[in-house]
C-alpha cells in the first residue's frame, strides 16, 4: 500500500513539473516572438514596451537595446541620450555605479547640442543618481550645470526640479527652512501653473518633502495634510511616485501623533511592497525600521523592537550613515547600559562617534561648497540680470546714459575727495594711536623690570615654560600676558619679568618666534601641512589672521610665508 502511494506521489510531481516545463517553455517563446519584433517598433512603441515590462529586467534589458541599436543606426543624437537614459532607470535601484555610467554617456553625446531636454536632463539624472550614492559635492557640481542648460532651453520643469534637488542638498544640511521656502515655492508654481499633470513626478515629489519637512519642524497637521494629498496622488498613477516614502513619513507622522498601531501599519506596509526592490540598506528602510522598534517599545513590545534596531546596526556604515539614524544608536547604547553590557555599549559608542565624525567632516564641506558655489553663483547670476536690464534701458535712452555716467563721475569724486580726506585724518590719528601705546608700553616695561622674581619662583616659572613649549600650547588662539600667567599659575609681571631677562624677548615676540619656528617644522616635515593656504596656517599656529602671521614669519625667517615654501620645494 506504502509503495502504491509513493507511486501516485511521484507520478503527480512528475506530471507537475513537466507542466512547469512546458509553460515556462511557452512563456519563453511567447517573450522572444515580442523580443524578435522590436526591431520593427517605433521609439514611442519602444517606450511604452519598456514601462510595461519595467519588472522584467531581462525583457527591458533587451528593449533598451533595441531603443539604443534603432536610435544608432538613425544617428538621433536625443534618441542615443533616451536609450541610455532607459538603461540607466535599469541599474538605479541596484548597481548605481553602472547607472551612473549611463548618465555619462547621456552627457557625453548631448554636451554641445543645444535643446528642449538635453544635455540638462543628463546632467540632472547625473546628479540625482551621485546624490543617492552620497556624493554631494559631485551632485553640486551637476546640478549647477543643469541649472545652467535649464534656463537657456527655457525649459521650467527642470528648473523646478533643479530647484527642487538643491533644497534637498540644503535640507540634508539641515536647512530645512530654507529647504522648505523653495519646496514651498515650487508646490505653488505647479499649482498655479496648472502643470501637475504636465509635471506629476515633480509635483509629487514636492509634497513629499513638504510633509517630510513639516514632520520635521513638528508641525504634524501641515504634514498630515501634504501625507493625505502625496498618498492619493501617487497611488492614482501607475509608477506611484515616492509611495513608499509617503509611506514612511506617514508611519513617522503618525508615531509623533501618538497613533502607535498606526504609525506600526503603515511602516510595517513600506517594509512588504519594499521587499526585493529595495536594499536593507536604504536610508527609506532603515529609517521605517527605526520607528517601528520606537512604536514598539511604546506598545510594550521591547525584544521585538531590540531586533529592529539590531538590523539597522548591522546594514550602518561610514558610507551610508545618516543622521535621522542616530536615534538608533541612543537607543541601543541605553539597552546595553541598562542590561550592563559594557562590551557592547563600547562598541555601539565608538561607531556613533566614528560616524558622526565623518558626517559632521562630509556636510561641513558640502556647506561651504553650497554657499560658494551655489548662492553664490545666483548672485552672479542676477548681477549679470541687473546689467543686462540697465543695458537694455540704456539703448533706449542716449540722454539717460551720459547722465548717469555725468552722476557717478561726480560720486567717484566726491568718494575720492571725502576718502582722501579721511585717510589724512586716520593717519593723523593713527599715528597718535600709535605713539600713546608705545608710551604705555614703555612704561610697562620699565615698571616690570623694576620687579625682582625671587630665585624659586624664576625657576619655577621658567620649568612651566618648558612644559608649555613642549606640550605647544602657544598655538592657541588669543592668548594674552594675563591668560598665560592664570594658565601657569604665576603673576603677569613675574611672568614678563623671567620671558624679558632669559627669553631676551617681549611676550608677544616671544609666543610669535615659538609659532613661527613651529609653523617652520610643519612645512619642512609634514607635507599635508604644507599643502595648506597662508592663511590656513596661520590659524593652525594660533594667528587670528593673516596679516600679523606674515609679518612675524618675514620678521624671523627675513621672508614671505609663501617664499620660504617655495624654496624648501625647491631644496
Amino acid at each position: 500500500m506504502k509503495n502504491i502511494s509513493w507511486v501516485i506521489i511521484c507520478c503527480f510531481g512528475l506530471l507537475f513539473l513537466t507542466v512547469e516545463m512546458v509553460s515556462a517553455q511557452s512563456q519563453k517563446e511567447i517573450n522572444q516572438q515580442a523580443l524578435d519584433t522590436l526591431k520593427d517598433k517605433s521609439f514611442s512603441e519602444l517606450y511604452k514596451l519598456f514601462n510595461w515590462h519595467y519588472g522584467d529586467s531581462v525583457i527591458v534589458h533587451e528593449i533598451s537595446n533595441a531603443y539604443l541599436f534603432k536610435a544608432k543606426e538613425q544617428k538621433d543624437t536625443i534618441e542615443i541620450a533616451e536609450a541610455y537614459r532607459l538603461k540607466s532607470k535599469i541599474h538605479q535601484q541596484k548597481i548605481a555605479e553602472v547607472a551612473l555610467k549611463y548618465a555619462d554617456s547621456i552627457v557625453f553625446f548631448t554636451k554641445d547640442v543645444r535643446h528642449f531636454t538635453y544635455p540638462a536632463a543628463g546632467y540632472l539624472l547625473k546628479g540625482y543618481l551621485q546624490y543617492n550614492m552620497e556624493r554631494y559635492d559631485e551632485a553640486l557640481q551637476s546640478y549647477l550645470l543643469t541649472k545652467k542648460y535649464a534656463e537657456l532651453s527655457g525649459n521650467e520643469e527642470q528648473v523646478v526640479a533643479v530647484k527642487h534637488n538643491m533644497a534637498l542638498l540644503k535640507a540634508t544640511l539641515g536647512k530645512h527652512d530654507e529647504a522648505l521656502q523653495v519646496f514651498k515655492e515650487n508646490y505653488n508654481f505647479l499649482l498655479y501653473q496648472d502643470t501637475i499633470k504636465q509635471y506629476p513626478k515633480t509635483y509629487t515629489a514636492t509634497l513629499y518633502k513638504l510633509a517630510d519637512t513639516y514632520n520635521r519642524f513638528g508641525q504634524y497637521d501641515s504634514a498630515y495634510y501634504y501625507i493625505k494629498k502625496g498618498i492619493r496622488f501617487s497611488i492614482s498613477h501607475t509608477n506611484k511616485y515616492y509611495y513608499r516614502g509617503f509611506l514612511v513619513i506617514n508611519g513617522v507622522n503618525s508615531y509623533y501623533r501618538k497613533e502607535y498601531q498606526k504609525a506600526f501599519d503603515s511602516l510595517q506596509k513600506m517594509l512588504v511592497v519594499s521587499k526585493g526592490k529595495l536594499l536593507s540598506s536604504s536610508s527609506n528602510v532603515r529609517i521605517s525600521r527605526l520607528f517601528m522598534a520606537k512604536t514598539l517599545y511604546e506598545l510594550g513590545r521591547d525584544k521585538e523592537a531590540l531586533q529592529y534596531l539590531q538590523k539597522i546596526d548591522s546594514t550602518t556604515n561610514k558610507t551610508n550613515y545618516v543622521s535621522e539614524l542616530r536615534n538608533t544608536f541612543t537607543l541601543l547604547i541605553e539597552h546595553y547600559k541598562k542590561n550592563k553590557d559594557l562590551k557592547s555599549q563600547l562598541e555601539v559608542t565608538n561607531k556613533l562617534l566614528s560616524y558622526e565624525g565623518e558626517y559632521n567632516r562630509k556636510y561641513a564641506t558640502l556647506n561651504n561648497n553650497i554657499i560658494k558655489k551655489y548662492d553664490i553663483a545666483k548672485l552672479v547670476n542676477d548681477k549679470n540680470q541687473l546689467i543686462e536690464t540697465i543695458n537694455h534701458n540704456n539703448k533706449t535712452s542716449k540722454y539717460k546714459l551720459w547722465f548717469m555716467g555725468f552722476v557717478l563721475m561726480t560720486l567717484i569724486a566726491l568718494v575720492y575727495f571725502y576718502y582722501k580726506k579721511g585717510k589724512l585724518k586716520y593717519k593723523e590719528v593713527s599715528n597718535k594711536y600709535v605713539q600713546l601705546t608705545k608710551t604705555i608700553e614703555e612704561r610697562k616695561e620699565k615698571k616690570i623690570n623694576s620687579v625682582e622674581v625671587p630665585l624659586e619662583i624664576k625657576k619655577e616659572i621658567l620649568k612651566k615654560l618648558d612644559d608649555f613649549e613642549h606640550n605647544h600650547k602657544y598655538l592657541k588662539n588669543n592668548l594674552s600676558l594675563n591668560s598665560v600667567s592664570k594658565t601657569l599659575k604665576t603673576n603677569s609681571s613675574y611672568l614678563s619679568k623671567v620671558i624679558n631677562s632669559d627669553k631676551q624677548k617681549s611676550f608677544n615676540n616671544y609666543i610669535n618666534d615659538l609659532r613661527i619656528e613651529y609653523c617652520v617644522d610643519q612645512i619642512k616635515n609634514n607635507k599635508k601641512f604644507k599643502q595648506y593656504s597662508v592663511r590656513s596656517m596661520a590659524g593652525e599656529v594660533g594667528f587670528n589672521n593673516i596679516q600679523s602671521f606674515a609679518k612675524a614669519f618675514y620678521k624671523k625667517k627675513g621672508c614671505k610665508p609663501a617664499e620660504y615654501i617655495k624654496s624648501v620645494d625647491n631644496q
